[in-house]
């Protein structure tokens, strides 16, 4: 009887040991939305300009970066204290560590962690001076994506204000932001976009969608024939194409997810942002 008891035991221990692994690995967050939203869960990965959160086992929630204010991995995105607050409304990012220490810079990327379970989970982040830092989540407390909700940018003439109903935000920082719109080929999406960027530390290198206000091109943007700045799609991992001023309805070359970004070749020193109202009309189908 002893030695059944004892067979049962190891074999129950089996089970129980990978889930206590992963649960080691897991980084449980808040992330407060710049619409107020809170979603928490386990932070799986940033990836392609949208943060994954699991909240429950089939509950696994696709946030897109730019509509993100904040992730917060030691409570619940509430009483934020005003000294991280008066730095976090500006248009840089701000990491703070556990140990009591802070970064101000540019969030990179997540990585690692339940997706990788070889790579430890880090946060990825580029501090002022250019330099990449790359620390543990287990050491980070939280994350400010910029322009807290109530912040002002230079660049932007009233960012302040709220965002019109189904508009979405494009930050000037961010490579690609994911929209909530998934379309098919055929369709067709107009744009009406607002807003105008700031494309470098020297603030008369503006923007607005339709690109360089100095009509200036970057080499190694995603469309380089086309003015810096300008407002840029993709669906999925599929190749880029132009949006600029154009408000005509434009026929969406692919079925997928629909991203925005700005046409750019370094991004890091880039602010304000671009608030983007979408309209979708499906292609009909017979």
């Amino acid at each position: 009887m002893v030695i059944r008891k004892l067979v049962l035991s190891v074999a129950m221990a089996a089970f129980v040991l990978p889930s206590l692994s992963f649960a080691q690995h897991e980084h449980r967050a808040t992330v407060l939305l710049r619409n107020g939203d809170r979603v928490s869960g386990s932070l799986e990965d940033v990836e392609n300009g949208v943060v994954y959160v699991r909240v429950s086992l089939h509950d696994q929630r696709k946030l897109g970066l730019g509509e993100v204010a904040l992730i917060d991995l030691v409570g619940g995105a509430s009483g934020l204290p005003e000294t991280e607050l008066s730095v976090a409304r500006g248009p840089g990012h701000l990491a703070l560590l556990r140990d009591g220490s802070s970064w101000q810079g540019q969030f990179v990327d997540i990585r690692g962690g339940e997706t990788n379970a070889a790579e430890p989970h880090s946060l990825i982040f580029r501090v002022s001076n250019g330099e990449e830092r790359r620390v543990s989540l287990d050491s980070v407390a939280r994350v400010y994506l910029g322009n807290f909700p109530g912040g002002t940018v230079a660049a932007n003439p009233a960012p302040s204000e709220p965002v019109p109903a189904g508009a979405f935000r494009v930050p000037a920082n961010t490579t690609w932001v994911a929209t909530p719109l998934t379309v098919r080929r055929g369709d067709r999406v107009s744009f009406t976009t607002t807003g105008r960027i700031q494309l470098s530390d020297d603030a008369g290198d503006m923007a607005i969608s339709a690109g360089s206000l100095r009509q200036r091109r970057a080499n190694g943007s995603p469309l380089p024939q086309h003015f810096a700045g300008a407002l840029i799609a993709k669906i999925g991992n599929g190749a880029p194409f132009p949006i600029g001023d154009n408000s005509a309805p434009i026929t969406m070359p692919a079925n997928g997810q629909l991203y925005l970004g700005v046409n750019d070749d370094e991004v890091g020193d880039n602010r304000g942002e671009f608030i983007v109202q979408m309209a979708h009309q499906r292609q009909s189908r017979r």
